[in-house]
């Protein structure tokens, strides 16, 4: 089972049997086996007919629909197989404020060393600059004062403390002069690395939603994040630990080998955008990032990015219906 991208503007999508077949002014480009699918993923100017609709929502296949620049625009579904007893549990556990309050400690801790780890191994790079003292002492402290905070707001102020110290050392990771990056911008994107940042995150918020379902989970009543109508909460917060390991290594190191340059962008009103070709090339390479093998805890069988991702949606699962701690995906340094 797989995610398809769509990522041809002007494509149609239409339905041959049980195939989902793309053509593009009337050139056939793909075929989609339907029963091959856990999700679609339609970029920009992309036409479904009622036939393809039909197909996509019987068998349930997620079909989520971006603009061109990777904002979620919202998706297509078909009957959602949510577990009670599971989001009952979720419910009770993220209306104590306790609970809740610890929940949010764990994802942001989470976050910060993994976002450290990553700086930590590229710092031993060849030719890479050590780690800035001060940008580590701000990641060690953000981190320590996640224990004593008394509220959500307090560790909210830990992740953005963290988060700034972060991208300021992550900035000086990026080596070519013509895709500099000084401070994470989203919306909207104001240079090219920010673009391809912004467009794999909502990639990853794609693959982590989709699998919060298949769990059961109520995306949209987090910890960290507060509920917001329309913000899928939960899914924000499973991303944290995932944003440094499975996006921004991919594109710091696609930046640095060059699989980027500042030709593969435009601007617009919009902001910085990914030419069609870069925002090909970036779903390729995000794909193959969820299925590189890797190691979780020390002693472990090596298993994919996404199935890292599967297996920490599920772990949070037994802490609403069991209690006990969550506990992040931490990657060593």
């Amino acid at each position: 089972m797989r995610t398809a991208y769509v990522v041809h503007d002007g494509a149609t999508l239409r339905r041959e049997g049980e195939r989902l077949v793309v053509t593009v002014r009337h050139e056939r480009k793909q075929e989609l086996p339907v029963h091959e699918l856990t999700q679609l993923v339609l970029v920009g100017n992309v036409v479904l007919t009622p036939g393809a609709v039909d197909l996509v929502v019987d068998p349930s296949v997620d079909t989520v629909l971006l603009s061109h620049s990777g904002r979620y625009r919202g998706r297509i579904t078909g009957s959602v197989s949510g577990n009670v007893v599971l989001r009952l549990a979720q419910f009770r556990a993220l209306t104590d404020p306790a609970r809740t309050l610890a929940l949010a400690r764990r994802v942001v801790d989470g976050k910060i060393g993994n976002q450290r780890a990553l700086l930590v191994r590229r710092a031993r790079y060849p030719g890479a600059a050590r780690l800035d003292p001060r940008h580590d002492v701000a990641l060690r402290a953000a981190r320590a004062g996640l224990e004593l905070a008394p509220d959500l707001d307090a560790v909210r102020g830990c992740e953005g403390a963290a988060s700034a110290a972060y991208f300021r050392a992550l900035a000086g990771c990026f080596l070519p002069p013509d895709m500099t990056f000084d401070r994470r911008s989203r919306r909207p994107p104001l240079d090219p690395v920010n673009a391809l940042l912004s467009f794999a995150y909502t990639l990853l918020a794609n693959a982590v939603e989709a699998t919060v379902e298949r769990v059961g989970l109520d995306p949209y009543l987090g910890s960290l994040h507060a509920p917001v109508p329309g913000r899928p909460s939960l899914v924000c917060d499973l991303m944290e630990e995932h944003r440094p390991w499975v996006v921004d290594a991919l594109v710091l190191s696609a930046v640095n080998h060059r699989a980027f340059t500042p030709e593969h962008f435009e601007v617009s009103d919009q902001g910085v955008l990914m030419k069609p070709e870069a925002r090909r090339w970036l779903v390729t390479l995000f794909e193959r990032r969820l299925e590189t093998r890797l190691a979780p805890e020390p002693g472990a069988d090596t298993t994919s990015y996404r199935l890292v991702i599967e297996r920490q949606c599920r772990r949070l699962a037994k802490v609403f219906l069991e209690g006990g701690e969550y506990e992040p995906t931490r990657l060593r340094t």
